[in-house]
């Protein structure tokens, strides 16, 4: 006989039962991940990745990022103007046409003591604070020098284990500050894999600075091979404020950006107290990139003080081993090559100097598109240029057209320069 009514109706309760319970579980398990995907979604860097959907890479930008960075912190300036001289003999119109060709929002040239061109294009203005790219690369070298004077940074050879703690028992805390700030740490590369979520476009979106410049392996000895990277100079950052115990901002704005008369500029930090981004986005006006120009210029000194030491700013911008193009966070002209690499294996990105450069010497600040700040001690002359970002842009092009049109001008008195010893 089959089994009873009773029988059948517990079978058919324990079955509807353990369908409710699957459905419950189904549903807590929805609910948790909903849960976790909310979270995330509230804490996100949205902004960032918006930000980066709505203009491309962080330097393809409007003449103004301010606003539309975050987390930022203010590097606080001592304003003091620059002299503006008169110069109606001067015509900078091919140089002009230049910056305009090249979608510029400002031109800025000083020479011997004055600025004799302030010009500003689309949008751009005295007081905008436009996308620096990686000319911040050669402020935190400067800022390095600062630190190595005040005995807080050994010198260039130190290990960078002795700054880094999770580096401190690691191969990599071998490589030098010198390798650092020379490009060859012998690191490797962060991934591209995965588009606007990869270890590279996150760095360059400034996420997780810290984790992804640390999460690099070493693929070659230090100090021999040449490869510019981003997370190298996020490292100096680094190696600062582990050495000072300061904020970045605060130590920068009491070493250099108050002593040069600046006005405040911004870092952009990763998260809200978080780490400064050190290999670009220095958020400063045009007049102020001129400031650290003349700075440079000058031998470290600035209206006749000593900011950063002489010996330091020679160490910048003398040639490299690894290539003679670059020295420390600053790319010089000599030796002439009409179209430059950011790496020994000559891949990737490249700029080119259509004609040779008429001051060989001159060395300057790149940050990617076309945002430079060029000096050249031969002519008393710095000048500083920003715009949208234009990947076709000429290196020797801008310094050759003022040059020229500074050499043809009428004779003039000596040009005062502070004496670099």
């Amino acid at each position: 006989m089959g089994r009873s009514i009773k029988a059948k109706h517990c079978d058919a309760t324990a079955h509807i039962g353990s369908g409710i319970m699957k459905k419950a579980l189904g549903a807590m398990g929805l609910v948790l991940i909903l849960g976790i995907g909310g979270f995330a979604l509230l804490t996100w860097p949205w902004p960032k990745l918006a930000f980066n959907a709505a203009y491309g890479p962080p330097p393809s930008s409007p003449p103004d990022v301010t606003a539309l960075r975050e987390p930022i912190e203010k590097v606080a300036g001592d304003y003091r103007p620059l002299p503006v001289g008169n110069r109606p003999e001067l015509d900078f119109s091919e140089a002009i046409a230049l910056n305009e060709k090249f979608d510029g929002y400002s031109l800025m040239i000083w020479q011997g003591g004055e600025v004799i061109l302030e010009k500003y294009f689309a949008g751009g203005s005295a007081d905008a604070r436009a996308e620096s790219a990686s000319m911040h690369k050669s402020v935190m070298s400067t800022l390095m020098g600062a630190a190595i004077a005040d005995g807080l940074v050994g010198n260039l050879e130190d290990p960078i284990g002795k700054y880094i703690p999770e580096w401190a028992n690691d191969p990599r805390g071998k490589i030098t500050i010198h390798n650092v700030l020379n490009m060859a740490t012998g690191l490797a590369p962060l991934s591209m894999d995965g588009g606007v979520l990869s270890a590279n476009s996150r760095f360059q979106q400034g996420l997780f600075m810290r984790q992804l410049t640390l999460s690099r392996p070493l693929i070659a000895e230090p100090g021999t091979v040449f490869d510019y990277r981003n997370p190298n100079s996020q490292l100096g950052g680094m190696i600062i404020e582990a050495a000072t115990k300061r904020r970045y901002a605060d130590y920068l704005s009491e070493k250099i950006w108050k002593p040069i008369g600046a006005k405040d500029a911004y870092v952009w930090l990763d998260k809200a107290g978080g780490m400064p981004r050190t290999a670009g986005t220095l958020m400063a006006r045009t007049e102020d990139w001129m400031r650290v120009g003349i700075l440079l210029k000058d031998g470290g000194q600035f209206d006749g003080k000593q900011v950063v030491p002489t010996a330091w700013v020679e160490l910048m911008i003398a040639a490299s081993t690894p290539n003679p193009n670059y020295g420390l966070q600053v790319w010089r002209a000599n030796p002439y090559i009409k179209q430059r690499f950011y790496n020994v294996a000559k891949q990737g990105a490249s700029v080119p100097a259509a004609e040779e450069w008429i001051d060989p010497d001159i060395f300057f600040f790149d940050g990617f598109g076309g945002q430079r700040v060029y000096i050249s001690r031969a002519e008393n002359l710095v000048i500083v240029r920003q715009g949208k970002a234009r990947i076709d842009w000429d290196d020797s092009s801008l310094p050759n057209a003022v040059i020229r049109v500074l050499r043809a001008a009428k004779p003039q008195e000596p040009l005062p320069s502070a004496p670099v010893k």
